[in-house]
């Protein structure tokens, strides 16, 4: 995965690349780039260099901003922790935060796993699960691999291996004696949403499921037709194109659809109304349709979803009704 500086490198090539060819048109136009002429020359390469340049710097800049806007969080009568779990390739940093206040912990008996996003880290979403744990849950949120302090797990962009990691994780969490007795909830994003879904439907030791602008069919509805998405997928790796097996892995409606095949009625009816959906009609990544198959294949009670009319995929300016949303799911 390349990182910010990287990216800035080949831009700045790039611009200069580019800024030499307007120098090399002007002496094939028969304007001299010396003397008097040079300043003139110059100007016009400089000009260019920051025409290219500066839209992506603003757009850099203002990037940051988004995904840094929670990093200043207080939390006060809350410990964090960081914490290594070992998974195939290496470990995944995580952070566990729990309530300094015992009794609010021994009241919820719960622990609650945060999956983020494609482009997101376990700090992305400190506003989201900060909250959860001042009432009183425990919160394991953790860097999927490729990402944050977990990139040298592997590549971000092998969406399997994400689904094994989450359950290498859940099966951390049932080993420590500590929080062996406690119920186990789940909430991803995106990405992290199919993670938890794929990984953690079937699973008995899962009390609830939060899914969070998820996928349905995977194959049919990963962005793939748009060319500049498209590139940017290539470039990390994505794969666009799975077979048949990891296509029904990575699928949250075929897994649900073929489990509900396999379940007695009395199976179905409690694992079905263990997962909350949440997801935004304007969401142009992950399409509104994606929220209705699923919604479809879980016969989800309205009680168990959350539409929103705005936010997009990234939920803009949503954060406080999906804390608010997840917390009375996870009440319940």
């Amino acid at each position: 995965m390349l990182s910010n500086t990287h990216k800035r490198i080949i831009l700045i090539i790039i611009d200069v690349l580019f800024s030499w060819y307007i120098w090399e048109i002007n002496i094939s136009l028969g304007n001299p780039c010396y003397t008097t002429a040079f300043s003139k020359c110059f100007m016009l390469s400089i000009t260019t260099f920051l025409i290219v340049y500066t839209p992506f710097e603003i757009y850099f800049s203002f990037r940051d901003l988004w995904f840094d806007r929670w990093p200043k969080l207080y939390h006060k009568d809350l410990e964090v922790s960081t914490i290594k779990i070992n998974v195939s390739d290496g470990f995944l940093s995580a952070n566990l935060v729990k309530n300094q206040n015992q009794a609010k912990i021994e009241l919820k008996n719960a622990i609650v796993i945060v999956c983020h996003g494609f482009s997101d880290t376990k700090e992305t979403l400190e506003y989201f699960y900060y909250p959860l744990a001042y009432q009183g849950y425990v919160v394991l949120a953790y860097d999927a691999r490729g990402t944050g302090k977990s990139k040298k797990a592997g590549k971000r962009s092998n969406f399997l291996k994400r689904i094994e990691d989450f359950k290498k994780i859940i099966e951390w969490v049932k080993n420590q004696e500590e929080f062996s007795i406690m119920k186990i909830s789940c909430v991803g994003f995106s990405i992290g949403a199919i993670t938890v879904l794929s990984g953690g439907f079937l699973d008995r030791n899962i009390e609830k499921i939060v899914a969070i602008s998820s996928m349905s069919h995977y194959k049919q509805n990963i962005p793939k037709y748009n060319p500049i998405i498209r590139l940017s997928y290539f470039l990390k790796g994505v794969n666009l194109f799975p077979n048949d097996v990891e296509n029904k892995m990575l699928s949250p409606y075929l897994l649900i659809q073929n489990a509900k095949k396999e379940l007695t009625l009395e199976e179905w009816k409690i694992l079905s109304k263990k997962v909350m959906l949440i997801h935004c009609i304007n969401d142009r990544v992950i399409k509104f349709k994606n929220f209705k198959e699923n919604k479809m294949i879980l016969e989800s009670p309205e009680k168990n979803v959350l539409i929103l009319k705005k936010g997009g995929h990234s939920q803009k300016k949503n954060e406080s009704v999906l804390v608010g949303a997840t917390l009375k799911f996870l009440n319940s």
